[in-house]
């Protein structure tokens, strides 16, 4: 497939960039030049962020083009978009984790409940913001408001794609 330059790119929609994303072969190597001019402009725009690392273009697994981006416990994950200029944004947490995450499905609403409950101080400290309510805090943890993750997350249980959590 041929691709635009990024000038061209940019005129695009996201979910038009999406859809020629994930039509690529990555395996071969299609699309690598402009996909790393993409994570040159996300370098750019979201590498201030503390704690963040930025890596790709790199393949997921089942072959698709993503913008790594490992970052620890206690980040804002609202600011990161999930696509960004058509390729998916797969995030990840530096290892180890907190104790409130060694036991039983590492990412249940419970664990990050118990974890903002224990370090809520911490997590406000880091974030930069001392008046966080407890939703704030996992809402940033998470990426998502904390009741929409809890139903995604029971969704998943009910196709038993996690174990239960509650």
């Amino acid at each position: 497939m041929t691709l635009p330059s990024i000038s061209g790119w940019l005129m695009l929609s996201e979910q038009q960039r999406v859809q020629r994303v994930s039509a690529l072969n990555p395996y071969a190597g299609e699309g690598s030049e402009l996909l790393e001019v993409v994570v040159d402009r996300f370098r750019k725009e979201f590498g201030h962020l503390k704690g963040l690392q930025i890596n790709g273009p790199g393949v997921y697994h089942g072959g698709t083009w993503v913008i790594g981006a490992l970052h620890p416990l206690v980040f804002d994950n609202r600011l990161l978009p999930p696509t960004y200029l058509g390729m998916t944004v797969h995030k990840s947490v530096v290892q180890p984790l907190p104790p409130e995450f060694q036991s039983g499905y590492a990412w249940s609403p419970r664990n990050f409940s118990r974890f903002v409950d224990r370090c809520g101080d911490e997590v406000r400290r880091v974030l930069g913001n001392a008046n966080m309510t407890r939703e704030e805090m996992l809402h940033a943890l998470i990426g998502e408001p904390y009741d929409e993750f809890v139903a995604r997350c029971r969704v998943w249980v009910a196709e038993g794609k996690i174990p239960p959590f509650e």
